[in-house]
């Protein structure tokens, strides 16, 4: 790697770091949200089990020592980025898994959340890479859409597809959890408190009368924090901004989006770290575990559960997909985000999962 390479590679982490890496609290939600669940859910996944997938490690890099008892830990393999060629870059260390929040809408219905985790025990960390959902995106057998079509024309089979097509990342498995998972987290744990502003308030209770749902905010609810159950924290999570029941109208992107998912996240950890007790986390577990779907094998999943403490103390990242190199455009698929740049944003998200193994 050229001077002038690792000067911009330096540059970009820096950036990264300052803008990117959020705190321990928000991601660990995630891993321990998905892990405990796998609990409840082995006997569901029984029916789920991979067949015809090749075994994935989920374990940390094997070690050794020397003579002078120095410990010598396994030399990642060099990872080149040659999305032309075919080839996905992996790593046997680096565990990634496409997680997707999911409408009842439709045969398929819509992923409005698309993240993928990757467990990083080669560095101890654990990846978010949040893909927007309106990035304009090649749907291989398909077309160019907005990447949620790919989920409503075929599932997480197709977007694992078009993810591994576009930015050249093996992904080893996937799971998908619907709404009424996290409606039924924040009901059970009797609500979470979030910080609103005033059109936030307006926005959920807009959604509430547009969907003919009774659960109101009260009229006279003042910004700051604000105690929601599980169908106001859900539409809170989805807010995106838009024409809602037919006169209102909330100005907002997907980034907005992103950024409340993650104080949900942060508000539920804070709860569940605060006063939860071994009574509720059961009830939750029992609740969520049937609602998820994925191809995670029976071992994976206790291997994984074994190790969610350890993945609670590793370094938490994340990244949003698209970061800066994008346009707005209108085309056939509606508003979309149009990736200027693609050799940047693949590069862009594998050096964030493999760090300084890609070339």
């Amino acid at each position: 790697m050229t001077q002038e390479r690792k000067a911009q590679k330096a540059q970009t982490n820096k950036k990264r770091r300052k803008n990117l890496v959020i705190t321990k609290l928000v991601c660990a939600v995630l891993a321990i949200l998905f892990l405990i669940s796998g609990i409840a859910s082995i006997a569901y996944y029984k029916t789920l089990n991979s067949i015809g997938y090749q075994d994935i490690n989920v374990n940390k890099p094997v070690v050794s020592t020397d003579a002078q008892g120095n410990v010598i830990e396994t030399e990642p393999e060099i990872l080149t980025l040659d999305t032309n060629s075919g080839n996905l870059l992996s790593d046997p260390y680096v565990l990634n898994i496409l997680l997707f929040g999911a409408d009842q809408y439709g045969d398929q219905g819509n992923s409005d959340t698309i993240i993928l985790m990757s467990i990083d025990n080669r560095h101890e960390k654990i990846k978010l890479t949040s893909f927007l959902r309106d990035t304009y995106i090649s749907i291989p057998g398909y077309y160019s859409w907005k990447l949620n079509g790919a989920y409503a024309l075929g599932g997480a089979e197709l977007s694992i597809k078009t993810i591994e097509a576009n930015f050249g990342i093996k992904i080893d498995r996937y799971a998908v959890v619907n709404f009424e998972t996290f409606k039924d987290i924040v009901d059970i744990m009797d609500g979470i408190d979030i910080e609103l502003t005033y059109d936030e308030i307006q926005y959920i209770n807009a959604q509430i009368a547009q969907n003919n749902q009774e659960e109101y905010l009260p009229w006279d609810t003042e910004e700051g924090m604000v105690h929601l159950n599980g169908q106001q924290a859900l539409w809170h999570a989805r807010n995106r901004g838009g024409y809602v029941n037919g006169t209102y109208f909330y100005m907002g992107d997907d980034w907005g989006r992103v950024g409340r998912q993650r104080a949900f996240l942060d508000a539920v950890m804070d709860k569940l770290r605060s006063s939860a007790s071994l009574t509720d986390i059961i009830r939750i577990v029992n609740s969520v575990g049937p609602n998820i779907t994925t191809n995670l094998k029976n071992s994976e999943v206790t291997t994984l559960v074994s190790g969610a403490l350890t993945y609670l103390g590793y370094e938490m990242q994340e990244l949003t997909m698209p970061e800066d190199n994008w346009q707005s455009v209108k085309n056939e698929a509606g508003d979309c985000l149009a990736i200027i740049d693609w050799n940047l944003a693949r590069r862009t998200v594998a050096e964030f999962i493999y760090e300084d193994s890609v070339v």
